[in-house]
């Protein structure tokens, strides 16, 4: 006998499954943090029973029910994410790099001073919601407010802890003191998705559009960076999204906006990445929009504290969501 269809109103009520399959806003830290104290890993964390229940259902081929279910997820964090844009109305900065960067990196200090002051110009800074370059930028946001000495001593702090690698619960605790710390933070996105298990959730975002689609995940990112991308040292998925941000760029699918690169040695001399773009961009009209430099000063330079809110012309959520999902 065939198997019956499966109902929405079933994924919704279904006990086992740990994700409200029908989310009516943005996650927070303290949401996907739940179950979580001191010594704690992060399986204990909502986040992490999250991941486990994706593996044990399939993981990226998801059967028919998990699959439905996460969809009409992912379709409800896109609403909610674009509500929240339309209600905060500024200019969106994207900040793109390496997930294994740490906190004694010295791009990670930058990436946390450049991000403070976007914050202070006005700017709403997004980062992938994860390790790395992608915590440093929600952590400049949460100290924008403080000084710059405060700043350093939370990088130092953080540089100080276990490696996430080697002592997971070690590092997280120490993420935490420095949130407990410096509480009340400023507000930033991130944009994350389930997929590479374990990996834990900022500590530092105020809000977090979270998927289980990857694909929709990182096209959400770059559509609403209306503003700009900065792109510091990272690994193949940072090549992608460069050249991801580039086609977009020459296609003028979301405008055109500015795409920064910080470290000279690594984009210019090392990958070679910002030549070869150059060129590309010269070709396909978009060279005006590219810069690189060394310190969050010079990259500040393309982020004028004047910058224009992005236009909604009256959209509602959904409007805006077919709008960032369709101008392809």
């Amino acid at each position: 006998m065939a198997r019956a269809d499966p109902r929405l109103e079933d994924l919704v009520g279904d006990a086992e499954r740990p994700y409200d399959v029908r989310p009516d806003r943005l996650y927070t830290r303290d949401d996907l943090m739940r179950g979580w104290h001191r010594g704690a890993g992060h399986s204990m964390t909502l986040d992490g029973r999250i991941y486990e229940y994706v593996k044990a259902h399939g993981g990226r081929a998801p059967d028919m029910e998990e699959g439905l279910a996460q969809r009409t997820h992912d379709h409800f964090i896109d609403v909610a994410l674009a509500e929240f844009l339309m209600r905060t109305a500024r200019p969106v900065v994207g900040i793109m790099g390496g997930s294994s960067t740490v906190a004694a990196d010295l791009n990670y200090r930058r990436v946390v001073h450049l991000t403070a002051a976007l914050t202070r110009r006005g700017y709403l800074v997004v980062g992938g919601g994860g390790l790395g370059i992608m915590e440093a930028a929600n952590l400049g946001p949460y100290l924008a407010d403080r000084s710059d000495a405060d700043r350093d001593a939370a990088v130092d702090a953080l540089a100080a802890a276990p490696s996430w690698p080697t002592d997971p619960a070690g590092y997280m605790g120490a993420a935490d003191g420095v949130r407990e710390r410096f509480t009340p933070g400023g507000e930033s996105l991130a944009i994350a998705a389930w997929v590479i298990a374990g990996e834990p959730i900022s500590q530092f975002a105020s809000h977090i559009a979270k998927y289980f689609s990857n694909s929709i995940r990182e096209d959400g990112m770059l559509a609403v960076a209306t503003a700009g991308i900065v792109f510091a040292p990272g690994g193949a998925g940072t090549m992608q999204e460069i050249f991801q941000d580039a086609a977009q760029n020459a296609d003028r699918i979301f405008g055109r906006s500015p795409m920064a690169f910080l470290d000279r040695r690594h984009y210019c001399v090392e990958t070679g990445l910002y030549p070869a773009l150059e060129r590309q961009g010269q070709r396909l009209g978009f060279a005006d929009l590219l810069s690189v430099g060394d310190e969050p000063e010079e990259i500040l330079d393309r982020f004028p504290p004047d910058a224009a809110p992005p236009s909604l012309d009256g959209m509602a959520p959904e409007m805006l969501v077919r709008h960032m999902r369709n101008a392809h």
